[in-house]
């Protein structure tokens, strides 16, 4: 629960050396290609997926979970290397920011437009506390003027705590909360389609309402 405070073409055949049996639940197609993903350790995804499981990005085939991340990276270098393999740090980023862009943006473009300023959109990124103790992805979305921001608003999660995810406004946290389909995942619960898509909405909408309260200054951010 949080709380506040162009269509891709398919892979090319694999050689010899890249075969293998597909990991997707009940496939048995053997023509998998191994998963392109490689962590900022040099260690890359053992997995293998069929042309049909497979998922695209910049031509390369990637797993679920690391195509995920990739396609939240929208192109963009990873500074210092790529998560650890079993990460979901950038790609849980990568997937709440796509669900807030709308709300967040329309929100932004009114407060822009009584301070004749432009609403800015930055991709994924990798945020490195000096000394690099400290990793956190985030996506955010600015209100710039002629001379400097004037609101900031991005989501966040740390790698060192990947399910947890945190809204800031400026900089200040406004909430956090580790998301319900993960929650289930750790309990191991199955939950049903409608469910997990209607706890998906409920979550993002929390998020979104706590964002909107304290841009809009009615409501006052803890310092955290």
């Amino acid at each position: 629960m949080f709380g506040r405070s162009k269509k891709a073409a398919s892979p090319e055949a694999p050689t010899a050396a890249t075969i293998q049996r597909c990991r997707m639940a009940g496939c048995r197609r053997r023509d998998g290609s191994a998963c392109g993903y490689m962590d900022k350790r040099g260690r890359s995804c053992p997995t293998g997926w069929c042309p049909q499981h497979a998922v695209l990005v910049g031509g390369l085939p990637f797993c679920r979970r690391h195509g995920s991340t990739m396609s939240a990276l929208d192109g963009a270098e990873a500074v210092a290397g790529l998560p650890d393999l079993d990460n979901r740090a950038p790609s849980l980023v990568g997937w709440m920011g796509r669900e807030l862009d709308a709300s967040v943006r329309d929100l932004l473009h009114r407060v822009a437009a009584s301070a004749g300023a432009a609403v800015i959109t930055d991709p994924v990124r990798l945020l490195l506390t000096p000394g690099g103790q400290s990793r956190r992805w985030a996506k955010a979305w600015k209100v710039l003027d002629d001379t400097a921001v004037v609101s900031r608003v991005s989501v966040e999660v740390d790698e060192h705590d990947d399910c947890l995810v945190c809204a800031r406004v400026d900089t200040e946290l406004i909430g956090q909360g580790v998301p319900p389909w993960i929650e289930h995942r750790r309990a191991g619960h199955l939950v049903d389609a409608v469910t997990d898509a209607a706890e998906r909405r409920a979550f993002t909408a929390a998020m979104a309402r706590s964002i909107e309260l304290v841009v809009t200054r009615q409501e006052v951010a803890t310092r955290s």
